[in-house]
């Protein structure tokens, strides 16, 4: 999963548990900066939040739905398949939008930039100038166009200093995008159940 669905599932776990949403949200971009482990650096309702980010990520890419998307991949796209699945699984979820979230995508969107930037000095540089970007392009509510997502896969090349097919993989990733949205939309359902149970029974009593 990418930003959008990490900040989704930041907000509905949220909005189910009590845990601070601020901190969730937070997490949810501290998630790709922050490694190793958590000893107290940040904020404690930060810390939830990059354990949570660090949960979506491992129970997707343990999942067979996930699996079964890496397979329908050419093999020259295996290593790099799952940075490819994270920003189309944004595109799918972006395409359903109002049938998970009340509010429009638009709304949504800003409502994170605003929690997110207020802190972005206290971020790692990495993490501050991703939310800027993020923020300033309006990226999240942009994702349901499929330039969008092949820009942004250009841009994920661009940082990785090998050779890879990310910049060129967009034609075959739409051809395979209908099977790849029908594992999402199997994949994400169960995904936030787990996070829930998870999550509300690790809360205090």
């Amino acid at each position: 999963m990418n930003y959008l669905a990490h900040f989704h599932l930041a907000q509905q776990l949220a909005s189910r548990t009590g845990l601070d949403q601020q901190g969730l949200l937070i997490g949810g971009l501290l998630g790709d900066f922050v490694k190793g482990p958590l000893r107290g650096d940040y904020p404690a309702e930060w810390e939830v939040g990059i354990r949570l980010h660090r949960r979506i990520d491992a129970l997707t890419d343990s999942h067979t739905r996930v699996t079964e998307c890496l397979n329908v991949l050419p093999v020259n796209y295996r290593r790099y398949g799952g940075i490819m699945l994270d920003v189309c699984f944004d595109h799918c979820l972006s395409r359903h939008w109002d049938e998970l979230h009340p509010s429009p995508l638009g709304s949504f969107s800003q409502d994170c930039y605003q929690h997110i930037l207020v802190n972005k000095d206290q971020y790692p540089r990495a993490a501050m100038r991703q939310i800027g970007f993020l923020a300033e392009y309006d990226v999240l509510s942009k994702m349901d166009n499929w330039d969008n997502i092949e820009g942004m896969l250009a841009r994920i090349a661009k940082r990785i200093s090998r050779e890879n097919p990310l910049s060129s993989c967009g034609p075959e990733l739409a051809r395979q995008l209908p099977f790849i949205e029908q594992q999402f939309l199997a994949l994400y359902p169960a995904l936030q159940a787990q996070l829930f149970a998870e999550f509300s029974e690790a809360l205090p009593s």
